[in-house]
């Protein structure tokens, strides 16, 4: 397959040929390790742990300072190329592929201030519709983390924290570059008596964007994109306890293409001049905690979004399809936390937790051609978790009873257990049990969803560790192995030409990552991210769609001298199959990027970032178009 050359010169790097050849990542002065490189810190031992359950989570955490190092536009390149994340796109602005473990989720995949957020359509979420200017924290979790809050996807999610920006403070981000792309992000904070207030806008267009079909799909109309954001965040401090609110809002126009006849009779993605999406994404949530007792705080959030898509692509049969359908969620989340030491003059602790989550979902599609034009969900889940430290171990575990009103009662459990071997070595093992109702946008959507689809569910475990052989050298590794039971897929639907939902009876996936940083010097550090991922239904033993074997990362980051900094990535991903026979396969890939940033003065950065330099052309997704090598420049001011 394509590529090769590539993906060879990668397991080559993996087997040790480059163990000193990785890209690097560079301190920024002023910022710790741990805030440049996006990694969690390891545990020590004479540290108080606020939450033994953060302790196992051994994905990035991007903070304010590493989001701003990695200089990535929006949520698509962030989390490319990360340990277990399968990033699929097309097309700048269009919705991509998302999977986390091998799954995919049409609620919950990405969360927002702890509400879930629904995806554009089935496994399929609007990255480009969350800046990275306006946040202060992505984290990710992985399928066994507990306090995921209202998620429930299999596969484990990706969490936004909105951006809190300091009194009498502002910022102007500006970039402009290929296909037409210009893109501002601005903000401001403030405060009163009635408390701390931060707004942000964001807009971006891209003008002269590539056609989503290939050329073998007549694409050569341009598929041009636009998006306005904004973000309202307020928090206020009172004696006991503390309100914050935040208000999100999306709205965007997609040029796309869509499924149609070709010359040959058969059904692909192919040009479209007329068709477009149109998609309104609200989202506001309030969060309240109070300490009731010296070792008693509850909090309860509650929270909406809503998102509207309309428009119409593609046409078979004369007929065009519609992409018309009104996504709703309300949910609370009432939590009760009880911290007791249990004994004194040691840092042995017992966090016990209950508390209640109740969500309700409803979705309308006027033009669904399955006739089913509403649907609704209620759940209610009481919840207990408890969290130990005890000496050099540590223990948390979690229940949830979920009780649906459509698809009954289910109780589903997570465990961990952690020790720190020494102060520099942390080892865990996590175990548990998951369920995940479709969505409504999942049921109801009229071109990607399906009505018949069913629950899923899976089981599983997964060891692991962090490392700190040095000063200068971190590792975290981990091994996973997952049961899924009606597995909820996208898979190549050669009837329409499109991909189409549905479960999969039977699934296994096993998975090993590895993360690993080096800091060469005070100049100059280094960075790996590796997963091997084995996806197959246990029915047919054949693979499962879109899920590479290998998937990997390689940054770097050099200060060449003190204001000028150089950036590097390069992501390489392994070929795989976009049907469930076998039979379309998708090409190896490797992409190259890099930045080079000038920081002017204290206030005022200027940068150059180059994306897919090496022109990589191979297709994410079968019957789609890749955007080319692109070049952005632009500015940032704070005052």
């Amino acid at each position: 397959m394509g590529d090769k050359k590539a993906f060879n010169i990668f397991m080559w790097l993996l087997k040790g040929g480059g163990s000193y050849i990785l890209l690097n990542v560079m301190t920024i002065k002023g910022a710790t390790a741990e805030e440049v490189f996006g990694l969690p810190d390891l545990v020590v031992e004479s540290e108080v742990i606020t939450s033994p359950a953060q302790q196992f989570n051994q994905y990035p955490i991007f903070n304010r300072v590493a989001l701003d190092n990695v200089k990535k536009a929006d949520l698509n390149g962030l989390l490319t190329g990360l340990p277990s994340t399968s990033v699929n796109q097309t097309t700048p602005g269009a919705p991509t592929n998302l999977l986390l473990r091998g799954a995919s989720g049409g609620l919950g995949l990405v969360n927002l201030d702890g509400v879930p957020l629904f995806s554009s359509f089935v496994g399929f979420s609007p990255l480009s519709h969350y800046p990275a200017d306006l946040f202060d924290g992505v984290e990710l979790s992985g399928s066994y983390d507990v306090n995921r809050s209202s998620s429930r996807t299999l596969g484990g999610s990706i969490n936004l924290s909105s951006r809190k920006i300091n009194n009498g403070k502002a910022f102007l981000h500006t970039e402009g570059g290929s296909y037409g792309t210009l893109r501002n992000n601005m903000g401001i904070g403030s405060k009163n008596r009635l408390g701390n207030w931060s707004l942000a806008l964001g807009r971006a267009d891209i003008f002269e964007g590539i056609s989503q079909a290939t050329p073998q799909g007549k694409g050569n109309e341009r598929d041009n994109f636009n998006m306005s954001n904004g973000l309202l965040h307020w928090d206020k401090v009172f004696e006991r306890g503390q309100l914050e609110s935040s208000i999100y809002y999306v709205n965007s126009h997609n040029e796309m293409d869509g499924p149609g006849i070709m010359p040959n009779r058969t059904v692909k993605w192919k040009d479209d001049p007329n068709g477009y999406t149109n998609q309104e994404t609200w989202v506001t949530q309030v969060n309240g905690s109070y300490q009731v007792a010296n070792n008693w705080n509850s909090s309860l959030r509650v929270g909406f979004t809503e998102d509207q898509q309309q428009g119409w692509l593609g046409k078979i049969k004369g007929k065009q399809l519609p992409m018309n359908i009104t996504s709703q969620l309300w949910m609370a989340h009432w939590e009760n936390a009880h911290q007791f030491n249990v004994q004194s003059k040691t840092h042995n602790s017992l966090r016990l937790v209950w508390g209640v989550d109740s969500q309700q979902q409803h979705a309308n599609s006027p033009n669904n051609p399955s006739n089913v034009v509403t649907a609704s969900q209620n759940l209610v889940s009481p919840l207990t978790r408890a969290e130990v430290v005890w000496g050099n171990w540590l223990a948390s575990g979690e229940m949830k009873f979920d009780h649906y009103e459509q698809y009954g009662n289910h109780p589903i459990f997570t465990l961990n257990i952690g020790k720190n071997i020494n102060s520099s070595l942390f080892v865990w093992t996590k175990g548990g049990t998951a369920y995940r109702a479709p969505a409504v946008n999942e049921l109801l959507h009229p071109l990607f969803g399906s009505p018949n689809l069913v629950p899923e569910s899976s089981r599983g475990g997964e060891v692991g560790g962090r490392w700190q052989l040095s000063r200068q050298d971190d590792i975290s590794f981990s091994a996973y192995y997952q049961r899924y039971q009606n597995l909820i897929v996208l898979q190549q639907d050669m009837t329409t030409g499109s991909i189409k939902a549905g479960n999969i009876n039977k699934a296994n996936i096993l998975g090993v990552e590895l993360q690993a940083k080096h800091t060469w010097n005070e100049a100059w550090a280094s960075g790996l991210s590796y997963t091997f991922m084995d996806a197959r239904n246990q029915e047919t033993n054949l693979k499962i769609a879109y899920r590479p074997s290998n998937l990997g990362q390689f940054w770097t980051q050099w200060q060449i001298i003190a204001p000028l900094k150089l950036r590097m990535d390069v992501t390489v991903r392994d070929a795989y199959w976009a049907d469930a026979a076998n039979t379309l396969a998708i090409d190896s890939a490797a992409r190259f990027n890099a930045n080079l940033q000038y920081q002017v003065n204290p206030k005022l950065s200027v940068y150059v970032r180059g994306e897919n330099i090496t022109d990589t052309r191979t297709p994410d997704i079968y019957g789609f178009n890749y955007v080319g090598a692109a070049v952005y420049g632009g500015f940032n001011v704070d005052w």
